[in-house]
């Protein structure tokens, strides 16, 4: 039969936690500490870094397009914030630094800068809204539909 000692002193150190948990094994009894989260980290340790909360998104596509604002890849839309978005590319290709995309949901095109990437995850920072004038009309309606194709 094992007994529960609640203990606070394992914040003394890991040694000390250690060297605990080794008495307390021998004598068939074992230690345990509960552990609250703290409300707001230090800045310091902050893991997160994003300026604002993120939306997890399911089943929301995306358009990628270059500068000149022609069309590269399209992507999945993981999650966005109202600086940026998560995007999971739909084949691997090579991004440059500034591009652009068009979010199906909305028609938006917005001006997007490359801030990560791991494989085919990307995390852009959304920029201005493109100007009407960016894309023809007939460019802006193809991106919109199922099957596009749009001419260089």
């Amino acid at each position: 039969m094992f007994r529960g000692i609640k203990r606070q002193d394992w914040r003394a150190g890991p040694d000390a936690a250690r060297q605990l948990g080794r008495d307390l094994a021998k004598r068939g009894e074992i230690a345990y500490w509960v552990a609250w989260p703290e409300k707001d980290p230090p800045e310091g340790k902050r893991t997160d870094k994003r300026g604002g909360a993120r939306e997890p998104l399911r089943l929301r596509s995306a358009k990628l397009l270059d500068a000149r604002y022609r069309f590269v890849c399209e992507c999945r839309i993981c999650d966005r914030s109202p600086t940026g978005l998560r995007l999971v590319l739909a084949r691997n290709v090579a991004l440059v630094p500034r591009l652009a995309v068009h979010i199906d949901e909305t028609s938006e095109v917005r001006g997007a800068n490359v801030i990560w990437r791991r494989g085919l995850t990307v995390g852009i920072r959304l920029r201005e809204v493109a100007p009407a004038d960016a894309l023809r009309p007939s460019d802006r309606y193809a991106l919109r539909e199922r099957y596009y194709a749009i001419l260089d």
